[in-house]
C-alpha cells in the first residue's frame, strides 16, 4: 500500500508492537471497508487478524483512529467502498449506541443483588413508600387506607421492615429513612384523628 500525502511522522504502536498498516488495510477492506466494519462491530476479527491481544479494551477506537488517519483516504480513492459522510454517520450512530449501553449498565449496576435499596425492597409497606413529603395527595392516600378497617396498622412505625441483607451505611440510611417516614405517618394519623 502506497500512502501518498499522509506522512507517517509517528509510527503507530499497539500492544508494544508496530501496527501493521498494510495488514490492517487488507483486513478492513476484505470485510467491506471501514464503514462496514464500524456498522457490523467486527473490530474483534480485525484485532485477531493483526495478532493483537483481545484484552485491549480500546482496540476498536485506536484501530479506527489510525485507519482514518492513514488508510481511509486511500480506501476511498482506490476502492470507493464508502463516502466520508457515511463514515461520519456510522461513527455518530456507534457513539450514541455506546452511550445507551453505558447508561444501561450504570443503571443495572446501581443496585446490585444482595444490597437492595430501601425503596426497592418488596418488604416495605406500601403506605410508607408513598409518603416522603407533606402533600394533600399523600394525606388522602393515607385517609383512604384508614377507611379499610385495620389497614393503617401496616403503616405504624413498629411494623416498618428493613431488609436484612443491607450492610453498613446502607442499613443506617435505611433506618434513618424509615424513622423519618414513621414521624410523617404519625403526624398524619394525628391530624386525621
Amino acid at each position: 500500500v502506497r500512502l501518498e500525502g499522509t506522512p507517517v511522522n509517528r509510527i503507530p504502536i499497539m500492544a508494544k508492537q508496530v501496527l501493521d498498516l498494510y495488514t490492517l488495510y487488507r483486513l478492513v477492506t476484505d470485510k467491506g471497508g471501514l464503514v462496514e466494519v464500524i456498522n457490523k462491530k467486527i473490530w474483534r476479527e480485525i484485532t485477531k487478524g493483526l495478532n493483537l491481544p483481545t484484552s485491549i479494551t480500546s482496540a476498536a477506537f485506536t484501530l479506527r483512529t489510525q485507519y482514518m488517519k492513514y488508510l481511509y483516504p486511500y480506501e476511498c480513492e482506490k476502492r470507493a467502498l464508502s463516502s466520508p459522510g457515511e463514515l461520519q454517520a456510522a461513527i455518530d450512530s456507534n457513539r450514541r449506541e455506546g452511550r445507551r449501553q453505558t447508561f444501561g449498565t450504570a443503571l443495572f449496576n446501581y443496585s446490585p443483588a444482595g444490597t437492595p435499596t430501601l425503596l426497592g425492597s418488596p418488604k416495605m409497606p406500601l403506605p410508607a413508600l408513598s409518603i416522603s413529603t407533606h402533600s394533600c395527595g399523600q394525606l388522602s392516600q393515607v385517609h383512604a387506607v384508614k377507611k379499610e378497617d385495620g389497614m393503617l396498622a401496616a403503616a405504624v412505625p413498629g411494623r416498618i421492615t428493613i431488609p436484612v441483607g443491607l450492610a453498613g451505611h446502607h442499613l443506617a440510611a435505611a433506618q434513618a429513612a424509615a424513622a423519618s417516614q414513621a414521624v410523617v405517618l404519625e403526624q398524619l394519623r394525628e391530624k386525621l384523628e
